[in-house]
């Protein structure tokens, strides 16, 4: 049983660490990292590959839980999705939807994850826009022209950029989390029925 408290603890210490990477999302916290080596469009990217990153490892910690509660022993290193909802265990707690279900809402940014982790950076449209327009600005100032756009102008569209990132993941990690208290409802009498054997012992 401490064994899954402890893997219980885990999937809400990286909602709690995924939430604290959405509030990161700000140009207040932005200025005070960013150094004059560095473009802040690279603090900017770096801060929302985090936030990916921290969101989508909530599913691994879940797929870990599971392994756990119904004492699989399946190790972390080999434990993936298509072990655990094919696994006949899992199926007789009629686990596997709930797991297909964390697993489905995961897909929107897994690939983006993937890549981010295994091959490249993060990138879209709207950061590559605002990644030329910091790069011309810091180029201009560089140059000796002063600023290619007033700075609280910059200010508010990098704050407006970093809005509307943290809403967009914030409305994923809910979704998650949603899915997550599902799995909960689901594994609680699988829980109370280790428990009771344990009673009993």
């Amino acid at each position: 049983m401490l064994v899954c408290s402890k893997s219980l603890s885990a999937i809400q210490s990286s909602i709690d660490k995924a939430r604290l990477s959405l509030t990161l999302l700000d140009i207040g916290y932005l200025d005070s990292i960013a150094a004059e080596d560095y473009s802040k469009s690279a603090y900017i990217e770096m801060l929302i590959e985090n936030s990916i990153i921290r969101v989508q490892s909530i599913y691994d910690r879940a797929l870990i839980f599971t392994n756990r509660i119904l004492d699989l022993g399946i190790s972390n290193e080999t434990i993936n999705h298509n072990l655990l909802v094919t696994n006949e265990n899992v199926k007789k707690f009629s686990l596997e939807g709930k797991l297909k279900a964390i697993n489905k809402v995961c897909n929107d940014y897994r690939l983006i994850r993937n890549t981010v982790i295994h091959h490249d950076r993060y990138t879209e449209e709207q950061l590559n826009q605002l990644t030329l327009i910091i790069s011309a600005d810091q180029l201009s100032k560089e140059a000796g022209k002063g600023q290619f756009m007033d700075p609280d102008e910059l200010n508010a569209i990098t704050q407006a950029y970093l809005g509307i990132k943290k809403e967009e993941l914030g409305k994923y990690l809910d979704g998650i989390e949603q899915k997550l208290f599902d799995l909960y409802d689901a594994i609680l009498p699988v829980y109370n029925h280790h428990k009771d054997k344990l009673r009993a012992k």
